[in-house]
């Protein structure tokens, strides 16, 4: 377990100074500033989106995958995953699509490499900072649309089964708010170390539908 391993005495009219607010009630209380384990101030941490565009579903599809390749001098954090079904194309289909999300130890190869901070549309693939001041990434960390090779698997995460049809009674329309990923107050995030990556891809069962990715991550 990590903890805080160190710690400073607030003296009255000594040392540094320590902000304060008095709010209401005549006492004084601490204002402080929330860090977490980067030591990154809370929402200062780089940040960035990874859209993939629309594909047609297909029994063992490749989606995508994004790779932290050695020498990034990088940690990629992934924080949300969103299978979005394209419900402005019309399906008709029973069968849920299964995602598995999966951890590699080889760079993906083929597919479409995404535009860094560019695009005008969802039919273009994109990493987006969140805050333009975000530094680009390294070029040690690529990601691309539907990979034709690589992106060796190293292990199994989960599966989750996304629907495709775009009827309303579907449900369909609520995959954009429904994170592939668990809530976890405490626990870690998914961690993609250098020579570690993540893939994207369908099970055995064809399925119809289209679907779209977005990915938020963070660099430390």
């Amino acid at each position: 377990m990590t903890q805080a391993n160190d710690s400073v005495l607030v003296t009255r009219g000594a040392g540094a100074t320590v902000a304060t607010h008095n709010p209401w009630d005549g006492k004084e209380y601490l204002v402080v500033i929330v860090a977490d384990d980067s030591g990154h101030i809370q929402q200062t941490l780089p940040t960035y989106s990874w859209w993939v565009p629309t594909a047609a579903v297909g029994a063992s599809k490749l989606y995508a995958d994004l790779f932290n390749a050695a020498g990034s001098g990088k940690i990629i954090e992934v924080r949300g995953i969103w299978a979005i079904t394209d419900t402005d194309t019309a399906v008709t289909g029973a069968l849920g699509i299964e995602v598995m999300l999966l951890r590699t130890n080889a760079v993906g190869t083929g597919g479409t490499a995404p535009t860094y901070n560019g695009g005008s549309a969802s039919s273009t693939g994109t990493i987006v900072p969140f805050d333009t001041n975000n530094a680009a990434l390294p070029a040690q960390i690529t990601a691309r649309a539907l990979p034709t090779g690589g992106a060796t698997i190293a292990a199994f995460w989960w599966s989750q089964w996304v629907p495709g049809e775009e009827a309303a009674t579907s449900q369909a329309y609520m995959t954009s708010f429904q994170n592939l990923l668990p809530s976890t107050i405490m626990g870690q995030r998914i961690t993609l170390r250098e020579g570690q990556g993540i893939l994207y891809k369908q099970g055995t069962v064809a399925a119809t539908g289209n679907l779209a990715f977005l990915t938020v991550f963070t660099l430390v």
